[in-house]
């Protein structure tokens, strides 16, 4: 048997396994291991079982992943995303609609903070939903704009998808993150401007023509101060990395403590504390399994040197890069209806990452353009996670209507994917 023909074998081995439904970290370790044992024999598939999974996951850069995960448990606890809703609601008071935008802009504030689009949806669910079924809004609607609004979380900085790409393909971080911060603006507007129209083709879905609640100059203002956590720790941890101030470990470590500090002064009381090292150490221990396996696959099929013939092939095709570009991304979308975002990054990157780089296509658009369609999945059936994290945020809630109130997001996540495709430099403009 050749290696490619390894190659072809372990790839089937791994898609057999997660058919059969055995946790992504463990049929990527299997596959691995099995293709290890292959190409290197009895000797070498000892040595690496026994050395690898430390030395793989003891570089220092993966500090930064459960740093960001406690500083996004603690901004939780401060009730960031309450405040954040109220805020936002007194600045778009008196627009039909006002609400819904409410809701995209709370979602991007906590967001700045939280790295998560599952903790970003269900902080807002539990607190603007209800606020909107008062108001007359539809539940399509409602539902609909937490659901997407909470994957603002995987794409505005600090984002823990983006992070995990960049270690992944050994991307900076840092470009990662400017790179993605225009983008995550374009798609909080163009969230807002698909809610307006909304509004308009159908005024009972925001409540009808009902008066709005109005707020002056000073109550506004006074409801930005209420952000004002999240502001903080959106400076100090993404505007010390901006700066050249401090790494992103430096400026993780900085965020965790100070949220810490917030959540207890706040709360005042010690299971804060624990409850976040609880949960954080949980979701640690579950990411550092896929890192284990994904590497222990990646490395498997690197010997085989299975994807280098498929990027040399590919590069070989008489096809405009955008036509690739889409072509690589279409099997994105069909995995981010079945698993999250983490796993599917760590799951493809060994196979698509190698074509990326000899096509030239930056890394830093291909990884907006991965969170892109890692949002797309978050919202699509059969396993749309934001959609179930809301429905168990509001459990009365039709889960029909929250996949049905995504729709119209969806057709304009689709519509930003090509623009990005089509003007790069959206992306790129920051790295020169």
């Amino acid at each position: 048997m050749t290696h490619i023909e390894i190659g072809g074998l372990i790839i089937a081995l791994l898609f057999t396994l997660l058919i059969l439904g055995m946790p992504i970290a463990f049929s990527l370790l299997t596959s691995g291991m099995v293709g290890i044992f292959l190409t290197r024999g009895s000797a070498g598939f000892e040595y690496l079982i026994s050395t690898f999974p430390y030395s793989h996951v003891s570089n220092f850069a993966y500090v930064v992943i459960p740093l960001f995960l406690l500083m996004s448990h603690m901004a939780f606890a401060t009730g960031v995303s309450a405040r954040a809703f109220e805020a936002a609601n007194k600045f778009t008071a008196g627009l039909q609609g006002g609400l819904a935008v409410a809701t995209i802009f709370a979602c991007a504030i906590f967001s700045t903070v939280s790295g998560s689009s599952i903790a970003t949806a269900a902080a807002i669910a539990k607190v603007a939903i209800p606020e909107m079924r008062a108001a007359g809004y539809s539940d399509k609607l409602a539902a609909g704009c937490v659901a997407v609004g909470g994957t603002l979380g995987v794409l505005i900085p600090p984002s823990s998808i983006l992070i995990i790409y960049g270690l992944a393909t050994g991307t900076s971080i840092v470009q990662l993150f400017t790179g993605a911060l225009l983008p995550g603006a374009l798609t909080a507007v163009a969230y807002v401007l698909g809610i307006v129209v909304m509004g308009r083709l159908n005024p009972l879905s925001v409540g009808g023509q009902k008066d709005h609640p109005r707020f002056n100059i000073t109550d506004r203002f006074k409801g930005l101060l209420l952000t004002w956590e999240a502001l903080v720790l959106f400076v100090l941890v993404v505007g010390s990395i901006y700066l050249g101030i401090a790494t992103p470990n430096e400026a993780a470590a900085v965020g965790a403590f100070v949220a810490i500090i917030m959540a207890m002064a706040r709360r005042g009381r010690f299971n804060i504390l624990w409850h976040g090292l609880r949960e954080s150490s949980a979701i640690t221990s579950s990411v550092f399994a896929l890192i284990i396996g994904a590497g222990m696959f990646s490395l498997a099929l690197t010997t085989t040197r299975l994807p280098v013939e498929i990027a040399v092939w590919v590069s070989s095709l008489d096809v405009p890069i955008p036509v690739l570009l889409i072509l690589i991304l279409l099997p994105f979308l069909v995995l981010g209806a079945f698993i999250d975002g983490i796993s599917m990054i760590l799951l493809m990157m060994p196979i698509v990452f190698p074509i990326i780089e000899q096509v030239g296509v930056h890394p830093v658009l291909f990884g907006v353009l991965v969170v892109k369609v890692v949002e797309i999945g978050l919202i699509t059936p059969p396993v749309g996670l934001n959609v179930f994290v809301v429905k168990g945020a509001v459990s009365d809630l039709d889960l029909k209507h929250v996949f049905l109130g995504c729709l119209p997001f969806l057709a304009i996540e689709l519509m930003l994917i090509v623009l990005l495709i089509s003007v790069p430099q959206l992306v790129l403009w920051p790295l020169g």
